[in-house]
């Protein structure tokens, strides 16, 4: 079977699980642990699919510490604390479906998202290159600094909502971003589709980019900010229009 079918087979079966432990828990934010999971194990298929190089070694080790990091502080954060996020609980309640079977397709349409993002490691399997390159060091040091940023992001806005609950976080990273978490994040991948440049046709790998930039913009960005508009009025209003939503830049 091509290795694009596994993939995408394994992301349905994948989601069908993360279902059945949503049921369990009654906790649909489940999903977004699983989405780093999911992007983990497609994009370790995918290298696995070919002969092992220093170079495949070093970007899977990437991988899985940019996946273990995050899917561990979400699943503190949000599964072994209890959290509820009120995106999920907004979403449901406007759908004419058993919540349930609105929760499955829901998780399996993240599936599809997961499966189109992993895609640029198949791009990336294709190398000619064994060992790495100049290149290649750029897309460590962007992938490094990416892990390294989503992880201060994601501390500080955790020690905020600690001391100031129902304030806005407008510390550190979060000072010249709305959204620095997802930013670094991008960045992160954006050190992978350097890493695919040097395959054929790697520069399709530019539309794992694209998707994950319109997901954080369009979809995820809004929603958390809706939320925090609802809960925060004003003040967050005040935070809209004073800071970058994605990019980081001055006030």
């Amino acid at each position: 079977m091509n290795v694009i079918a596994i993939v995408f087979f394994y992301l349905v079966l994948q989601m069908c699980f993360v279902w059945m432990i949503y049921r369990l828990l009654k906790n649909p934010s489940v999903v977004d642990a699983s989405w780093s999971m999911g992007l983990m194990l497609s994009g370790l298929i995918y290298l696995g699919s070919m002969p092992i190089t220093p170079r495949t070694t070093v970007i899977g080790g990437l991988l899985i510490l940019w996946a273990l990091r995050l899917a561990g502080y979400l699943w503190y954060t949000r599964i072994y604390q209890g959290h509820i996020d009120k995106r999920y609980t907004e979403l449901s309640n406007n759908w004419k479906i058993n919540q349930s079977l609105g929760f499955f397709l829901n998780f399996q349409l993240q599936g599809l998202l997961i499966f189109s993002i992993s895609l640029i490691f198949y791009w990336i399997s294709h190398s000619n290159n064994d060992s790495l390159t100049l290149m290649d060091g750029i897309a460590i040091g962007m992938v490094i600094v990416g892990v390294i940023g989503e992880t201060v992001a994601d501390l500080q806005l955790y020690q905020f909502k600690k001391r100031y609950k129902g304030g806005v976080c407008n510390i550190g990273l979060w000072n010249y971003s709305r959204h620095p978490n997802y930013f670094f994040d991008w960045l992160t991948w954006l050190g992978f589709t350097v890493f695919a440049f040097q395959s054929d046709k790697g520069y399709l790998g530019i539309l794992s980019l694209l998707v994950l930039y319109l997901i954080f913009t369009q979809i995820t960005g809004p929603l958390t900010e809706r939320g925090s508009v609802q809960s925060r009025g004003q003040k967050y209003l005040d935070y809209q229009k004073q800071t970058s939503m994605f990019f980081p830049w001055f006030k």
